[in-house]
């Protein structure tokens, strides 16, 4: 018997006081038995301080090398590929900028505007934002959020945490598409905007199901019965709040694809399914892993792959430009903000970062 199953049935004993099988009905024996290995996990460091004190060693050592190989991962990463990483962070900082500015155009906007015309919903609903007023907002909350993911793109890329990045550039493209849809395909009043602000309740609805969470709805009365008075109970179905905007607009549902497809950027699907490894569990991707450096190994932490690197910074450097465009022309020229100069240097330097990743792909990896 192994060490800790000798100490699972001590306890065992300890919490039956040794009554023996005859004592209790087979099925009581199960969660008597989760107990006691409950009980020895916790109390490990009493019962088995050598294994204590293992552990802190290897926490020791284990620190001490992830440390040596990140710092090593991304002093590589900077020598290849430093003059793109600099420029697409350049990007990052003025798009941050300028989501501060349109902020604050939209507030210098919205003095002595009628605020309740400025946010009148589609629906009716009173309390909920509509009309120029949410588009805005909406935008400028996409926006940001691609600012956060090409932060975290950049930081894990840096230190060579590149299947992370692919994951969070995923993301970043599905806000580009997003963006484009929304920027494209509406209007004044912005109803297709509005149905995407709402969409998220109905996004949180559907997680509660078979939950004990409330219905998101039940905070708001009487909006759920005014969605679907306006919209009809499509809209509650995945991307419903895109329907009538995609082909015809008669559509029963519609898919991510269909979004992508009708604003022309199909053709960005490859990209779109290398970086969908990164997020699922595929046999492929756990292969990949494969530690050439030992028999059987895998690696377990940041590792330097110039290639990957530079694919995933590329292209996100590209959603990352095309997020700028609906923010700084289609809501800076709503708000009156003079934003088309300044879309300038940030465009460039997405395109640089963008040129200086292709370009060492192409020299370094010619036939990928």
């Amino acid at each position: 018997m192994n060490r800790f199953r000798k100490l699972v049935v001590e306890r065992v004993h300890a919490i039956t006081e040794g009554d023996g099988n005859a004592a209790r009905p087979v099925e009581e024996w199960a969660p008597i038995f989760d107990e006691a290995n409950e009980y020895v996990w916790d109390n490990v460091a009493q019962l088995a301080p050598d294994i204590q004190v293992e552990s802190e060693r290897k926490l020791k050592r284990g620190r001490e090398r992830r440390s040596r190989e990140e710092i090593h991962n991304r002093r590589a990463h900077i020598k290849k590929l430093g003059a793109g990483l600099q420029h697409f962070d350049d990007a990052i900082l003025l798009a941050e900028a300028a989501n501060r500015d349109v902020f604050a155009a939209f507030t210098k906007w919205l003095r002595g505007k009628d605020v309740a015309e400025m946010a009148r919903s589609v629906t009716g609903h009173r309390k909920i934002a509509g009309g120029p007023a949410c588009r805005i907002m909406t935008f400028l909350g996409l926006h940001a959020r691609g600012c956060v993911l090409a932060s975290e793109i950049s930081l894990l890329a840096h230190h060579g945490y590149t299947e992370g990045a692919s994951s969070r550039a995923r993301s970043l493209y599905e806000l580009t598409v997003i963006s484009t849809f929304l920027s494209t395909k509406d209007s004044h009043p912005f109803p297709l905007t509005e149905r995407y602000h709402l969409s998220g309740g109905v996004e949180r609805q559907r997680d509660a199901r078979g939950t004990n969470q409330p219905n998101p709805f039940q905070h708001e009365p009487g909006l759920e019965e005014a969605i679907r008075r306006t919209w009809g109970d499509r809209y509650f179905k995945p991307y419903g709040w895109a329907i009538p905007a995609v082909g015809d607009g008669k559509a029963k549902s519609v898919t991510f694809r269909d979004i992508e497809e009708s604003v022309e950027l199909g053709h960005l699907r490859h990209a779109y399914l290398s970086m969908n490894h990164a997020v699922h569990a595929g046999a492929a991707n756990v292969i990949s892993n494969l530690d050439n450096r030992y028999p059987f190994g895998h690696r377990t932490g940041s590792h330097v792959n110039y290639y990957a690197a530079a694919w995933v910074l590329s292209a996100a450097a590209y959603f990352l430009q095309g997020m700028q465009i609906p923010l700084m022309l289609d809501i800076g020229e709503l708000v009156e903000a003079d934003t088309e100069l300044r879309l300038g240097p940030l465009l460039n330097s997405c395109r640089d970062a963008e040129r200086v990743f292709k370009e060492f792909i192409n020299t370094n990896f010619p036939e990928e």
